[in-house]
């Protein structure tokens, strides 16, 4: 899309937020190309630039002011720091405080003060806003809705914590039981809040503000006997599968005080998706050993890429066979109906068709409920969602565009497995191959979906790997960094993009790898400002669709592999380490410097533990376990191997969570035969220091994402002593190595200190 339809885009939803945009309109806000006063031109050509901004919005006539700049390109547009940058420089020069860049696919936005992306309601503002909405930040945020209770995330997560703490003292069990119980009572508040606006003609018996002031006992047998018979009638719920079942919830008492809780607010005007809140919320809370359905919050930044990567547009047939709460389906149902109202094309043909001819999803567990409500919720929909094992539902030739976040490491029976082509008895293979047969054989046939990245190098999936880059419906994969999931999981994913069948295939498979996804890689993901991968990606993608995937591109992220070099490869693996692993500069790999020791514990020294839990990670067994140490070791370790004083050693299925250790210790230890034992070699002696490489390994996190990278497996991510030596770690010369280490052991040291004073504090 060339960067006139961009502007004519965005000149439509400025029109459609009432700002006024018309050459010759009175009070105009919205001025192309050139600013409103020769002193902001004079004020532009003294930073020395020759451009003017793309769009300056102001305030009105009063205002000297701009209050907005917004800089549009093309969708392909790949530099994107750049425009950010050029932008920031028109909107200092004019004292604008917010900055908007767009490019079709996405508006990023910034408070230029401080160059902080801007918030609404903790959630990143992705979208263009009214001059009314634009003029109540305080700063990079936004709280809108002041009459609500909720004027935040934070506020909103209280109210989940309190119907949590109900719906657990009512007998409720965790997880997607007590999720499915609240999504009930949230429907039927939001349902009835929507009821004018979303046309759907429900009759005041079956609204909220009919029975939330009911006495308990009667309120909710008039929930389960009238409310949701008659809603269930009304959105055509078949019998088999009533959008609605009976509340659960036995105590009146707690029903009500859920009730009282959220008849205080008024959910409609609070400006987050507040489903996929509560999803996040109930699911993350719930011990994840019971997570037998692999189901994970898929992060609304990663929905919105996945959906960004396929583009789905009026006319698609889009299915999601794995559709949990129906995310997936959502925005894509959204991004067409904005498609639809932008065009003028939102008529009532063009709706219903949209509804009941455009949505397809598949869920195996309850939760297939909510994402109809969802749907509902979202403008609707929800007609084409079942209740089903899709595993044991092949679909052939239907669809023309999939998206979905495939349930990871599922068991599959050996009836289900044998529906597909090649048979693989894996529930990753099997997810995958059912949706390439749900594919349309038609040119404009896509999918993304994300996959744990055991797909890609599990040599029980090499069938499944040769079929897609033999056909060459498999085009690239986009890496995604090791803790996108977590808490849910922490296993390492990808998202595989796939064409039709019925193309011919390029010469080359892409490989991208995401560094930034907008996240700080920790636990508690923090969004980090300014462009990041998925943005790049997303340009660098339009480009790749002009070309039908054929032209090479570049960008340091971006690598090509030929498909021939991976058919040739002895497990048809597609880690991009087996095809491309140079030697970053200012790097050095760890089997430069370490070599691998065998030495058994014959002497019988005292066995000690791998841990993540100690910082440096060894200590001895007694330590860590207490009395339990014996029940959970080999009472003969004579088999053990010895780790000496700095010798590193780590423990293959968890070294993707720093399960590293380092032995501190003037008498040697034992650990697992199945751990494996480095030593600096004699030649690198005073030259390198094994604690400066352990800390590199445990704490540096551009050495923790390569490890992440080298770790793969179906349910345990393992590392591999051959992957392990290709790790590399920073090269610093001695004298700077002696520093980090000598400023770490006076922290350690000082710690350590204090832990024993306050394990000893007498009161």
């Amino acid at each position: 899309m060339i960067e006139r339809e961009v502007e004519n885009l965005l000149e439509q939803q400025l029109r459609k937020l009432n700002w006024r945009i018309e050459v010759g309109q009175k009070d105009r806000q919205v001025f192309r190309q050139k600013p409103r006063s020769k002193d902001e031109i004079n004020s532009l050509k003294g930073t020395g630039s020759i451009k003017y901004p793309d769009f300056i919005l102001y305030e009105s006539e009063k205002v000297k002011e701009p209050i907005a700049i917004i800089e549009t390109k093309r969708t392909e547009y790949k530099d994107l720091e750049q425009a950010k940058d050029q932008g920031m420089l028109y909107a200092k020069s004019l004292k604008a405080k917010f900055l908007f860049l767009y490019n079709a696919n996405r508006f990023i936005t910034y408070y230029v003060p401080t160059g902080e992306n801007l918030y609404v309601d903790g959630i990143e503002l992705t979208e263009l806003l009214s001059l009314e909405n634009l003029k109540k930040f305080q700063g990079n945020k936004l709280t809108l809705n002041e009459t609500a209770e909720i004027k935040s995330k934070s506020d909103l997560i209280n109210v989940f914590k309190v119907a949590n703490d109900k719906l657990r003292e009512a007998g409720v069990n965790a997880g997607i039981a007590r999720f499915a119980e609240f999504s009930n009572l949230l429907f039927l508040k939001l349902v009835s809040e929507l009821n004018n606006e979303r046309h759907y003609n429900i009759s005041k018996p079956y609204l909220w503000e009919t029975y939330r002031n009911m006495d308990s006992e009667v309120m909710l047998q008039y929930i389960n006997d009238t409310v949701i018979p008659g809603l269930n009638t009304l959105f055509d719920s078949s019998e088999s599968q009533p959008l609605f079942t009976p509340l659960k919830i036995k105590n009146p008492v707690k029903l009500k005080e859920i009730v009282n809780k959220l008849d205080t607010l008024d959910l409609k005007k609070i400006d987050t998706d507040i489903k996929g809140d509560a999803f996040e919320y109930f699911i993350q809370k719930y011990n994840q050993t019971n997570n037998d359905l692999g189901e994970y919050f898929t992060p609304r930044h990663i929905v919105r890429f996945l959906n960004d990567i396929v583009k789905p547009t009026f006319g698609d047939k889009i299915y999601d066979p794995f559709c949990g709460t129906g995310g997936m389906l959502i925005v894509a149902f959204e991004k067409i109906l904005v498609e639809l109202s932008d065009r003028g094309l939102l008529d009532e043909h063009n709706l219903s068709s949209l509804r009941e001819n455009s949505i397809w999803g598949s869920e195996i567990s309850d939760t297939s409920r909510i994402a109809k409500m969802n749907m509902i919720l979202s403008g609707d929909g929800h007609s084409n969602i079942k209740q089903q094992d899709s595993f044991s539902n092949p679909v052939f030739d239907k669809y023309n565009v999939v998206i979905s976040n495939i349930p990871f490491n599922m068991d599959v029976n050996e009836e289900q497995a044998q529906l597909y082509e090649p048979y693989i008895k894996k529930g990753n293979s099997v997810a995958i191959l059912h949706i390439l047969k749900s594919l349309r054989k038609s040119k404009n046939s896509r999918a993304s979906i994300i996959v744990p990245d055991a797909v890609l190098n599990d040599k029980s999936m090499k069938g499944l790997r040769e079929k897609i880059v033999k056909s060459g419906q498999l085009l690239g994969i986009v890496s995604l960094p090791s803790k996108v999931f977590e808490p849910y999981t922490e296993a390492k994913t990808s998202i595989l993009i796939f064409g039709s069948e019925v193309n011919a295939p390029t010469e080359k498979v892409f490989f991208f790898k995401v560094k930034n996804d907008g996240f700080t890689l920790t636990k508690r993901r923090r969004p980090l400002v300014g462009i990041n991968d998925l943005d790049e990606f997303i340009a660098l993608h339009e480009q790749m669709l002009n070309t039908n995937y054929y032209e090479t591109l570049t960008h340091e992220n971006l690598f090509y592999v030929d498909r021939c070099n991976i058919l040739s490869n002895s497990n048809n693996s597609l880690l991009l380490s087996q095809y491309h692993d140079e030697l970053k500069d200012g790097f050095i790999r760890i089997e430069t410097i370490m070599e691998r020791i065998r030495e058994k514990n014959t002497d019988r020294f005292p066995t000690a533990s791998i841990t993540n839990s100690e910082f440096w990670g060894m200590p001895l067994g007694e330590e860590l376990w207490g009395e339990n140490f014996i029940s959970v070791t080999s009472e003969d370790n004579s088999n053990y191997s010895i780790v000496r004083k700095n010798d590193i050693s780590f423990n293959p299925a968890r070294a993707n969570i720093r399960s590293f250790g380092l032995c501190k210790s003037e008498t040697p230890v034992a650990v697992s035969s199945s751990y494996p034992v480095f030593r600096l070699k004699k030649e690198y002696k005073g030259k390198y220091l094994s604690e400066y490489i352990y800390l590199q390994i445990r704490h540096n996190p551009e050495v923790l994402e390569d490890i992440a990278e080298r770790t793969y497996g179906t349910i345990r991510q393992n590392l591999s002593n051959d992957e392990f030596k290709k790790v590399q770690i920073p090269d610093l010369p001695i004298h700077e190595q002696e520093k980090i280490v000598a400023d770490i052991n006076s922290k350690f040291e000082l710690y350590s200190s204090l832990k024993v004073e306050l394990n000893t504090l007498k009161l």
